[in-house]
């Protein structure tokens, strides 16, 4: 395929372009410009600005970007991922929380000073924000060199990140416990007790016990969330979406037309009926999220 008819398969809403992203993945040198750039416009553009089929490109590119595991990628989708929220989950939907941790983390260029910075952006999305707390979790997990600015980062991020957000707190709690960092258990009992974690959340006797196992063993027993580690195979990672299923598609080819109310096809998924679920289980609902980051919020 050439690059014209690479871009103009990953455009369609009524595909799962795998042989378009196949195409790209073996011809990469010509094709990361070309992604480049579309993160680039779609990182600067207003929403009334951007062009659909640019969104609808964006995702299979996000993710092959993670699968490149393409430097250049890091500071460019960062940037994308500060867009407000709104135009943010019309880019992105579920990927923000589900793999832009795994993708940031794909494309990390040795410098974490930028995710730092965007972690402390106030104005930046909180879930986003929350998700790149992930990614330095994961960064430590696959970049050992990292590993010590890391934990100092969490250790220190009250003091550099003072606001109560708790969708924000979340993130730092869970990145705390999956690191295993035991001596932060009494400024973890200190924001329980401020009321900045909601109850229906978590208890602190819950986040005491992942800690205590985090700390001993490695890793919290039941927790896939950073098992599946990077981006390894693109085509593989989608597939699993809503948005690409043949249900949906056939849907989307039946209707002949483009969906005018842009509902996002990786926003949907599928529902099905399932035992209870602990806070580090998938979520019943489908998303592929874990419990404790979608429906029990």
């Amino acid at each position: 395929m050439t690059p014209d008819e690479i871009m103009r398969d990953l455009e369609r809403h009524d595909i799962f372009p795998k042989a378009a992203m196949a195409a790209a993945g073996q011809d990469r040198e010509t094709m990361v410009p070309v992604f480049l750039e579309l993160v680039d416009r779609l990182g600067s553009q207003k929403r009334p600005e951007m062009q659909e089929e640019a969104i609808t490109a964006l995702i299979p590119i996000f993710h092959m970007l993670g699968e490149f595991r393409e430097p250049r990628a890091y500071r460019p989708l960062l940037k994308l991922m500060r867009q407000p929220t709104t135009t943010l989950d019309y880019l992105l939907g579920d990927a923000i929380t589900e793999t832009g941790f795994r993708v940031i983390a794909g494309t990390f260029d040795g410098d974490l000073k930028p995710l730092f910075e965007f972690i402390e952006d106030e104005s930046a999305d909180a879930y986003a924000r929350s998700s790149m707390l992930d990614a330095l979790v994961l960064i430590a997990q696959v970049h050992p060199e990292q590993r010590t600015d890391v934990l100092d980062y969490f250790r220190s991020f009250r003091d550099r990140c003072p606001e109560e957000n708790s969708d924000l707190l979340i993130g730092w709690v869970d990145g705390l416990v999956d690191l295993g960092l035991s001596d932060m258990e009494p400024e973890i009992r200190a924001t329980f007790d401020a009321g900045l974690i909601p109850k229906e959340y978590c208890s602190f006797d819950e986040i005491q016990r992942d800690l205590a196992l985090s700390a001993e063993t490695g890793r919290v027993p039941g927790n896939e969330r950073y098992q599946r580690g990077l981006i390894m195979d693109a085509i593989a990672e989608l597939s699993s979406w809503h948005g690409y299923s043949d249900a949906y598609l056939a849907r989307q080819k039946s209707n002949g037309a483009r969906n005018a109310a842009r509902a996002m096809p990786w926003a949907e998924t599928f529902m099905y009926e399932t035992t209870p679920v602990g806070r580090n289980d998938p979520c019943p609902c489908g998303s592929g999220k874990k419990f404790k980051k979608c429906c029990l919020q």
